[in-house]
């Protein structure tokens, strides 16, 4: 099992600590002692170790990796943990990117797929193995490479919708996300949401903090917009946002952010490759915005806020939700042939700034635009959803709003080929394509022909304002 390494074996220094670590003095002190006590007997392939004989485990610091025979090893930066059985089996567990096709030259990511590589402990000198030495020492120490900032006796509350998408959340989570999880020496707790506003409810509760390790949320973009509005209303909101790290598994139509956290982890988009990066525990700052309307909500908001054509085809098209992701296609045809102009005025800002009350006027500094529109689309991460490269400038922190404009002076023509675009990027390009990086803004509808869009979630019609506020979570990416 993994890479195929050099002929022969590579030299370890003695003292060589964890190539991940280099202040653990339990890397440092323990690795050679435990390793030479020990003989490694290869279980994946009974017949190749009849033939070699019992392995020793070594790192290569030079490709960060564990070498397990003479002509294999195992990429630390694959490996999310180990385990070791009551009768002496190691198992360390690995997630390798599939080989590239013959030929192929692409640099893309590759889906992720399952290896395994398990020995029988055995004590060098024949004698009874010391079981509690490697549950003590080597067990914390493979598990420390494969996750360095890890600790023990982790617990995750994974947070399902069963209803999103396709309603194959708990399929999800009870056979991906769940072993997973395991195998990098997480409990997961999963609990699913029975009603709308379950979510809300559950992230109120006053305990979360203290019991649980992360909150990972199994289901579409709606589900952590549940979960964002009940942070929102905790007397301790901007502590636990700071402290409690998320991780987001797809299971819904959309997917927005799972697929720009794909995008910029450099992960092949798939369920596999989100809860690979969950295992692999290195958490990062994130931007969230906080939105104010004319009749006095606020609302938190991870992803975006669209109005005209965009937020039709998302909220219209909820009456073809069987068809999956495939709903928004269909309906954005219809919304085209059917198009209508919206009117608004648009104000924005591109500083840190006091934001004024809705109502009230927006200072000297900002600007403003009165006009009819097609689209507005304020992005905050590179993906709206699976398979739309909407903003592909959006960084996850980078303490900015993306305004993404049509005028109303486009024709369909130009509409259609934004949309067709938007798989890629390219729409970026296009002439009729305005974008506009700001860190606040205001629309104010003049027309009551469409929807306000927060994250896939209506909100009430009308005046509303937001405002970045930057690395105000921590999120898994």
């Amino acid at each position: 099992t993994g890479s195929t390494s050099s002929t022969s074996e590579p030299l370890l220094d003695p003292h060589m600590s964890s190539v991940h670590n280099t202040d653990s003095p339990v890397l440092s002190s323990s690795w050679p002692s435990v390793l030479d006590s020990l003989k490694f007997i290869p279980i994946n392939n009974l017949e190749a170790s009849r033939k070699a004989g019992p392995s020793k485990l070594s790192l290569d610091a030079s490709n960060n990796a564990i070498v397990t025979s003479s002509t294999t090893s195992i990429k630390i930066d694959d490996c999310i943990g180990a385990d070791i059985t009551d009768t002496g089996l190691l198992t360390i567990h690995a997630y390798p990117m599939s080989a590239p096709k013959c030929g192929s030259t692409s640099t893309k990511p590759r889906p992720r797929t399952y290896s395994q590589s398990t020995f029988q402990l055995q004590s060098s000198d024949a004698g009874t193995l010391d079981l509690p030495l490697c549950n003590s020492t080597l067990l914390p120490l493979l598990r420390s490479l494969c996750n360095p900032s890890s600790s023990s006796n982790r617990k995750y509350l994974v947070l399902v919708n069963p209803f999103s998408g396709k309603k194959q959340g708990l399929k999800i989570a009870q056979e991906i996300v769940k072993p997973m999880l395991l195998q990098s020496n997480i409990t997961p707790i999963i609990t699913p949401t029975t009603h709308p506003g379950h979510a809300t409810e559950l992230m109120s509760s006053p305990t979360l903090l203290s019991s649980y390790d992360a909150i990972i949320a199994v289901g579409g973009d709606g589900l952590l917009y549940e979960m964002m509005q009940g942070l929102s209303r905790r007397p301790d909101s901007s502590t636990f946002l700071e402290q409690m790290p998320f991780g987001i598994v797809p299971a819904g139509s959309g997917n927005g952010l799972a697929a720009s956290v794909n995008s910029v982890a450099d992960k092949f988009d798939d369920t596999t490759s989100n809860v690979f990066v969950i295992c692999k525990n290195v958490p990062k700052p994130a931007d969230l915005s906080l939105y104010h309307t004319s009749e006095g909500n606020s609302y938190s908001s991870f992803l975006s806020l669209s109005w005209g054509i965009v937020a039709d085809v998302d909220l219209e098209s909820e009456v073809l939700r069987a068809l999956g992701s495939l709903r928004f296609d269909v309906y954005a045809v219809w919304r085209m042939i059917a198009l209508k102009k919206y009117q608004a005025k648009l104000s924005y800002v591109n500083r840190e700034v006091e934001m004024p009350k809705v109502g009230e006027p927006v200072g000297e500094e900002w600007t403003t635009i009165e006009d009819n529109f097609l689209c507005f689309w304020a992005l905050q991460t590179s993906h709206a959803s699976q398979g739309m490269h909407t903003s592909p400038s959006s960084k996850m922190d980078d303490g900015k709003f993306h305004l993404y404009v049509v005028r109303g002076k486009a024709t369909r023509l130009n509409l259609l080929t934004s949309f067709l675009a938007f798989e890629d990027g390219s729409h970026v390009k296009q002439k009729h394509m305005e974008i506009i990086e700001c860190t606040a803004f205001r629309l104010e509808p003049l027309t009551d022909n469409s929807h306000i869009d927060i994250d896939g979630e209506e909100v009430e019609y009308g005046t509303i304002q937001g405002q970045v506020k930057a690395g105000a979570w921590r999120l898994f990416y």
